[in-house]
């Protein structure tokens, strides 16, 4: 038995190794010289531990081989195990490499599977447009044998399937065209296209292209014929050389307009023949000339021919209106075009001309006749305004003494020793009369010379018509009664609206009483009716007096015209005229009606009527004495008219200061407190719209009313009078109930607004 340390390296750990060897035999055999001295079994025991230790040799030397191959097997296996690694990336590469191959197939399958869809389309859309433009097309190869067609081409060269391989030359067709083999030769032979435009036996026209078929790889593997179908062209064609060649003729035999062709430089080309009528040159003599001959010297000079040709040329056209010059030196006003030609043939312009100089010569003469009709007018213009200025000034002249004479009129019966003396009264009635007649008169003419010269505006709103008839007949019922002649009025009991201005409206009433009244004779009557009639107010004033003659009514409302009544009866006519002139600008109309002389008149005026109830507010009656303690100040140059008015004002219990210039005035107002200003416009040095600019320039007289008393009564007037600062205007001859009252208004303004309301 023999024990050995050993350590396994495949395992990586330490052993003990035991052997075993039988020896008995081996003991026996070698030990029996010395059988008999030894003893049997430790021979045994040796035989086999040498018989072990063989054993042992022998185990050893096979484990040593053992390893030495386990060794050369492991490092079998790793190599393996190298080449499966290697392998397994190999195989991995190959996948991924198949894998892109696959991804590549499926890309070259999807391009070819959309190049199939737009050879598709694109063989959808070559089968619609050869469908639409019906142009027809033969496909033939290098022996002109038919490969392929369109429908269209079945028309011309009579093609069915069955002839795809068959010649083209051995095909019947339409066309008239002998020269078709030797165009496939010449386009085979110079690989360009060729173009004809050839005619069927039907009448139609075609424009023929042949054009050798190329293919992708650059041959020639035939040839493919067009025919496309120009008939309508060839006849618009035709139809444009027979209008340009009758153009032509029409140009060259035209007398009316001279038509002259010019090229790019201005030298003349052509020249019709109303060319030679209007300018006197021949076509011989100025063709090849320089187109400036025919203008102006001073057009020449300013190069008009050369601008005119750059303005059609940037423009399209080039028109004017000029004075040209003619054979004989003679001048023509002429109206032109210059427009420019481009074609194929010629470029250059054609300018178109118009002898206009007898409708210039009258145009002349017509503007000469109208600057002196504007002169005659603005003559005329004048004269009216000199006129409107003499008759605004006659009336200031004429008012100032009746202004005097009525305020000695209000004095006379104010007076204590004339007060409740009825003659007095009656006097003094008759004096403001006649005051107000030849007033009335004086406004008549401004008014009516207003009218004439446009100057005259109204304020249009509802007027109760009945009221003012009312005030009207009321006032009038005095004169009346002296005269003996009854008044009567009928439907004043209620409101009638009329859409007027409120002044007028009353100033045409009031003529037509004053004129009823006037040539009425005693005992007579004169009826006032009013009513409406469909959408306007009618106004009637008939009378029972001296009546009209049938051949005089027409020309009632002319100026100046009694209409054949009494001219003893006094006036000046202008009553009717203007009462006539303001109904006509309010939208109304006037008539008058008469049996005849003897027999009365009727005199009828239509207003337009006022669906609302909205009216213009009638004076309310004022105070007994409504100046009584106020402080006044009249301003007037005439010293006998103001010492007459403040007898008045002091007569109404007022306490007045009498001022003859601006200048005084502004001196007792500067001494002294005031409660209102009366004063005349016309003053000495500073007027009446100064003097109230300083009033209402001193802060101190901010409380102060003023009033304008003037005998300019005109709308402008009272407009100027308003604006310089003045809170109210009167016109002489003043009406002094009236002053008292517009006194009240300024004096005491929340009492009125109490009362109105």
């Amino acid at each position: 038995m023999t024990v050995r340390p050993f350590h396994d390296t495949g395992v990586n750990a330490d052993f003990f190794l035991v052997l075993f060897d039988e020896v008995q035999e081996h003991m026996a055999d070698e030990g029996l010289p010395e059988e008999r001295g030894q003893d049997p079994l430790l021979m045994q025991l040796e035989r086999e531990l040498q018989h072990t230790r063989e054993q042992l040799a022998t185990t050893i030397e096979q484990h040593e081989t053992t390893v030495e191959e386990l060794k050369a097997s492991n490092e079998e296996l790793q190599a393996i195990n190298e080449e499966l690694r290697s392998a397994t990336e190999e195989l991995e590469s190959s996948k991924e490499e198949l894998q892109s191959v696959n991804e590549e197939l499926t890309t070259v399958n999807a391009e070819l599977q959309a190049r199939v869809e737009d050879t598709a389309k694109a063989n959808d859309d070559l089968q619609n447009i050869i469908a639409s433009t019906e142009i027809a097309t033969v496909f033939v190869d290098k022996q002109i044998r038919v490969k392929r067609f369109t429908n269209s081409a079945t028309r011309v060269f009579k093609l069915i399937d069955v002839d795809i391989g068959r010649s083209l030359f051995d095909i019947t067709h339409s066309l008239r065209y002998s020269s078709l083999a030797d165009d496939v030769k010449q386009a085979f032979e110079t690989l360009k296209l060729i173009e004809r435009e050839v005619e069927s036996s039907d009448g139609k026209w075609y424009l023929m292209r042949l054009l050798p078929y190329r293919t992708a790889d650059d041959r020639i593997d035939g040839a493919v014929l067009t025919l496309i179908d120009i008939t309508a062209r060839h006849m618009a064609e035709e139809l444009a050389r027979i209008g340009e060649q009758r153009l032509r003729l029409v140009a060259q035999s035209t007398n009316d307009y001279a038509i002259i062709v010019q090229d790019p430089n201005g030298v003349i080309v052509t020249w019709n023949a109303g060319a030679e009528r209007i300018f006197g040159f021949s076509e011989k003599e100025v063709v090849g000339k320089d187109i400036a001959l025919i203008y102006s010297p001073e057009d020449r000079k300013a190069h008009v021919p050369a601008r005119e040709r750059e303005i059609a040329a940037r423009e399209g056209r080039a028109d004017d209106e000029r004075w040209h010059v003619t054979r004989d030196e003679r001048r023509v006003y002429c109206s032109g075009v210059v427009t420019p030609i481009s074609d194929p043939s010629f470029t250059g312009f054609a300018k178109i001309a118009r002898d206009l100089t007898e409708r210039k010569q009258r145009e002349d003469a017509n503007r000469d006749a109208l600057a002196h009709e504007h002169a005659e007018r603005e003559k005329a213009s004048l004269s009216n305004q000199l006129k409107d200025d003499f008759i605004a000034m006659l009336s200031h002249e004429l008012k100032h003494p009746l202004n005097l004479i009525g305020m000695k009129a209000e004095i006379l019966p104010r007076l204590p020793e004339t007060r409740g003396i009825e003659v007095v009264q009656e006097t003094a009635d008759s004096i403001r009369r006649a005051v107000r007649g030849q007033a009335q008169i004086i406004d008549d003419l401004l008014d009516l010379s207003r009218v004439r010269t446009g100057k005259l505006a109204l304020s249009i709103a509802p007027v109760d018509v009945a009221a003012v008839l009312a005030r009207i007949t009321e006032a009038s019922e005095r004169e009346a009664a002296q005269r003996e002649i009854r008044l009567s009025a009928s439907n004043l009991d209620q409101p009638i609206y009329a859409f007027a201005d409120a002044v007028r409206c009353e100033q045409i009433i009031w003529n037509l009483v004053s004129n009823a009244l006037k040539f009425t004779d005693r005992g007579g009557s004169v009826d006032l009716r009013i009513a409406r009639d469909g959408g306007m107010v009618r106004i009637d004033v008939a009378d029972t007096g001296q009546g009209i003659e049938a051949s005089a009514l027409p020309h009632i409302f002319d100026m100046y015209r009694q209409g054949g009544r009494n001219p003893t009866s006094g006036g000046l006519g202008i009553g009717l005229a203007l009462a006539k002139q303001l109904v006509e600008m309010h939208g109304g109309r006037i008539e008058a009606h008469s049996d005849g002389i003897g027999r009365g008149t009727t005199v009828s005026v239509w207003l337009p009527a006022a669906a609302t109830q909205k009216a213009v507010p009638t004076r309310s009656e004022g105070r007994a004495r409504p100046v009584a303690g106020a402080r006044v100040l009249l301003v007037d140059n005439d010293s006998e008219a103001t010492a007459s008015f403040a007898a008045l004002l002091e007569l109404e219990q007022a306490s007045v200061q009498v001022a003859s210039s601006a200048e005084q005035a502004l001196e007792l107002l500067a001494k002294g407190p005031v409660d209102a200003l009366i004063t005349d416009i016309q003053l000495p040095g500073i007027d009446g719209y100064e003097l109230i600019r300083s009033v209402r320039a001193d802060t101190s007289l901010a409380g102060l009313k003023a009033m304008a008393v003037t005998a300019f009564g005109r709308e402008e007037d009272k407009r100027a009078a308003h604006y310089a600062g003045f809170d109210a205007h009167l016109s002489k001859p003043v009406d002094f109930p009236e002053l008292l009252h517009t006194l009240d208004v300024l004096l005491d303004p929340e009492r009125h607004k109490e009362g109105e309301a």
